[in-house]
C-alpha cells in the first residue's frame, strides 16, 4: 500500500507577527523541517507534495535535494480548501493520502501511522483533541449560550484519506461555491453523507496560529530536551 503526502505551507500567516511562519527556525531548523523530517523518515509516506505560496516557493524547492521523498512543490490556492484541492490534483496517485499542515511542527510517528492504519480500514483516520474548558457561543463580546463540552472537540492533521474516495468527491463538487461552505475535508466529507472516522490526537501538536503558540513550541521543545537528556544521564 502506498501513501503519499500533502504538506500544506501556503498559509498567509495574517495572525502572526511574521510574513511566512513556515520559515520561523527552532533550534537551527525551520518549522516546515519539522514536519518534512518526520514525514520523509517515516517507512510509510513514501511521496510528499508541498502547497507553497509565493513568498516561500524559493526557500522550498531548495529543500529538494535534502529530501528525496519530495514529488512535487505546487502554489496553492487562496484558500485553504482550494490549496487541499491543488495537491490532491498534483500528488502521486497513491492508495492513501495524508494531508499535514505545515503550521503542525510537532507532529509525531504516532500520528502518522495512526492516521494511515485508520484511513486504510475506515477511509479517513482524523486526530482529535476533546475540549476541556468551558464552552460558549459568542455574539458582540457576550456570551450567548453555553454549549455541552462533551460532545465538543478539536481536529488536527496529519489526517489520512483513501485517495479514491476524495478524488470521486472532488469530480462533483462546485469548486466556487464549496470554497465558502468549507474549509476542510472533513467539512466536505460530512457535507457527502460520509462519517469521517477519528482517532485521539495529541495536545503538543499545536497549530503556530498567534504569538504566543511560537513561545509555547520553544518552552515544548525545551521539556522534550531536558526529558532527553533525563533519560541519557547514566544511573550509577
Amino acid at each position: 500500500m502506498l501513501t503519499s503526502a500533502i504538506l500544506l505551507a501556503g498559509g498567509n500567516s495574517q495572525r502572526i507577527s511574521t510574513n511566512d511562519k513556515t520559515t520561523i527556525v527552532f533550534n537551527n531548523k525551520t518549522v516546515l523541517e519539522y514536519s518534512l523530517d518526520k514525514l520523509q523518515n517515516h517507512t510509510n509516506i513514501h511521496f510528499i507534495t508541498i502547497v507553497c505560496s509565493e513568498k516561500n516557493k524559493n526557500t522550498i524547492n531548495q529543500f529538494k535535494s535534502k529530501y528525496n521523498k519530495i514529488h512535487n512543490i505546487v502554489l496553492g490556492g487562496d484558500n485553504r480548501l482550494r490549496s487541499l484541492i491543488i495537491g490532491f490534483q498534483n500528488s502521486f496517485k497513491s492508495d492513501i493520502t495524508l494531508v499535514h499542515d505545515a503550521a503542525r511542527p510537532l507532529i509525531t510517528e504516532r500520528l502518522i501511522s495512526e492516521s494511515i492504519d485508520i484511513a486504510s480500514k475506515y477511509k479517513s483516520g482524523i486526530p482529535v483533541i476533546h475540549q476541556t474548558d468551558s464552552t460558549y457561543v459568542v455574539s458582540n463580546k457576550t456570551l450567548t449560550q453555553s454549549l455541552d463540552r462533551s460532545n465538543i472537540i478539536g481536529s488536527q492533521t496529519p489526517q489520512a484519506y483513501n485517495t479514491k474516495m476524495i478524488d470521486q468527491i472532488l469530480e462533483v463538487i462546485n469548486v466556487k461555491k464549496s470554497e465558502i461552505l468549507f474549509n476542510d475535508l472533513p467539512e466536505l466529507l460530512i457535507s457527502n453523507n460520509i462519517t469521517p472516522y477519528t482517532f485521539t490526537g495529541e495536545k503538543y501538536n499545536i497549530k503556530l496560529t498567534f504569538d504566543d503558540d511560537i513561545n509555547i513550541m520553544r518552552k515544548i521543545l525545551e521539556k522534550w530536551k531536558t526529558m532527553l537528556v533525563l533519560v541519557l544521564i547514566p544511573i550509577d
